[in-house]
């Protein structure tokens, strides 16, 4: 299926209300990384861009496409994962608003390795591969900030890999989630947003691990759990979590 049909296919699946509250393409062009294009640059882009809407476990793209367009999550949440042979899920990230879903689509080759999937009502700012790169080329800063972003999440990445070859502990996994969560967020609060299984699927780490890493960071004081949200009340005592 292409990213077309997948537009297509979330028209109908839209409410009104969903429909009335979207940005325009100028007010999304202001948004996150690029509130610092000049006004030539936005109105070049603005060309070449088009808001889109995804209903929840709709695919924005899907592995094996052979390629996508650069996405701004202008609202909702949308998860990258990928699945084996055998059809098990794989949670890589969670995309919050004002991100790239991810940018690493400019880049590949051979067919997209990862699936991007709504799991709220989404909507996107979608903006022509060729276009968006021509932008990068052209704007230092723009491409610095994105190359930081996508730092970030290789280091998310590589604590996973390591904890799945037991270099890391259940505790220093999810302690390194919560203060990165904490960074990218810039707030002490996280909004959950997803079910504790697919928190655990992100971290690499079974639901039940994850529910009594969170009741002991509770009991000791370090974090407050609520049903929808995570409070972070002792950056330290994380951080050195994170570290053991």
């Amino acid at each position: 299926m292409t990213n077309r049909q997948y537009a297509a296919n979330t028209d109908s699946l839209m409410n009104e209300e969903s429909l009335q509250a979207a940005p325009t393409v100028a007010d999304a062009l202001c948004t996150g990384l690029l509130a610092g294009l000049n006004h030539h640059e936005r109105d070049v882009l603005a060309r070449h861009a088009r808001l889109q809407s995804f209903a929840p476990g709709v695919a924005l793209f899907q592995e094996g496409d052979e390629s996508a367009d650069a996405m701004l999550l202008l609202s909702g949440l949308v998860k990258l994962c990928r699945h084996s042979s055998q059809g098990k899920e794989c949670v890589l990230h969670l995309v919050h608003s004002g991100k790239f879903i991810d940018a690493g689509v400019l880049f590949y080759e051979g067919g997209l390795p990862i699936s991007a999937v709504a799991l709220q009502h989404t909507t996107v700012l979608s903006l022509n591969r060729r276009a968006f790169l021509h932008t990068l080329e052209n704007n230092a800063p723009l491409a610095v900030s994105l190359l930081g972003a996508m730092s970030l999440r290789q280091r998310l990445l590589i604590t996973k890999i390591a904890g799945s070859q037991g270099r890391i502990s259940v505790a220093g996994r999810v302690a390194a989630w919560l203060l990165h969560r904490a960074k990218m967020e810039k707030s002490a609060t996280l909004r959950l947003g997803v079910t504790q299984e697919i928190l655990a699927r992100l971290m690499g780490i079974s639901r039940e691990s994850l529910s009594r890493e969170l009741s002991a960071l509770s009991a000791a004081g370090i974090i407050e759990h609520q049903r929808r949200s995570i409070t972070l009340l002792d950056h330290e005592a994380l951080k050195l979590r994170a570290q053991g």
